[in-house]
């Protein structure tokens, strides 16, 4: 009854009804009824379980659409995607509404998310497009409908966007694959903020293994070789965790040239 009681305030407050229907190519007659918003904030479907997460996830995604560019009106429905977002942690669900409140997600553990969040806003300092793409990743791996091929492709862009400037800033095309060979043929030039059992600064093999397991995992990026495989949400979902360490390490200079 809250959900429904939320989705049926913020459908007729903002006239929200015509674009989710729209957006989720809903029937007609839905639009057609006296009084749409309650149709929607009501509609149940025994053969699609997800459907009333989906017209909340789409009601999200519209409104987050039609605000942007207006402060005002942003903060107001930022406060109606909070109150949704306290409904849904009290209840124990499943879901929570994404950090910019566009949408819903698949909810994980705080301490990771919190992980997550401090790379975030370590790679937007270095570089904002660092910050977008692991936003995105965050996004495409955890939403309603996950894309673990798009979640792992945007995580590589990720360390791709701090990586590139710092180690090839004068490569004319840098790919994290060039980087991964760079670190790896000088590892001797570079060391880790972090000690060894020695006291020492530690070597980088940590970061070459991470690099190079973000970018051969990647088995979709070219069709028709024989390790060629459709990415597996488990592994879209390590890929973007990895990006997400990379990124705060890069940005942070936890790798430094000796």
């Amino acid at each position: 009854m809250p959900i429904r009681d939320w989705l049926y305030d913020v459908l007729r407050s903002y006239g929200m009804a015509t674009p989710v229907a729209v957006r989720l190519k809903l029937p007609s007659k839905i639009l057609q009824s006296r009084d749409p918003s309650a149709e929607l904030s009501v509609l149940n479907d025994r053969m699609n379980p997800m459907l009333r997460l989906e017209v909340i996830d789409a009601t999200l995604g519209c409104l987050h659409q039609a605000t942007q560019g207006d402060w005002h009106a942003r903060r107001t429905v930022d406060s109606y995607a909070q109150h949704l977002e306290g409904i849904l942690r009290e209840g124990d669900s499943a879901f929570a509404v994404s950090e910019d409140c566009s949408g819903l997600e698949h909810r994980i553990d705080e301490t990771l998310h919190a992980t997550y969040a401090k790379a975030v806003e370590a790679g937007a300092e270095k570089a904002k497009t660092a910050g977008d793409h692991l936003r995105a990743a965050f996004s495409e791996v955890y939403g309603l409908k996950p894309d673990p091929s798009a979640a792992y492709a945007r995580a590589i862009k990720a360390v791709e966007a701090v990586a590139n400037p710092l180690f090839l800033p004068n490569a004319p095309e840098p790919t994290l694959g060039k980087v991964r060979s760079h670190l790896d043929q000088g590892r001797h030039k570079y060391e880790m903020v972090i000690a060894d059992k020695t006291g020492a600064p530690a070597d980088i093999d940590a970061v070459v293994a991470m690099i190079s397991l973000l970018w051969h995992g990647q088995r979709d990026r070219h069709e028709g070789g024989p390790t060629t495989a459709p990415m597996a949400q488990e592994a879209a979902e390590a890929a973007v965790h990895t990006a997400a360490v990379l990124v705060h390490w890069i940005s942070t200079g936890s790798i430094r040239k000796k």
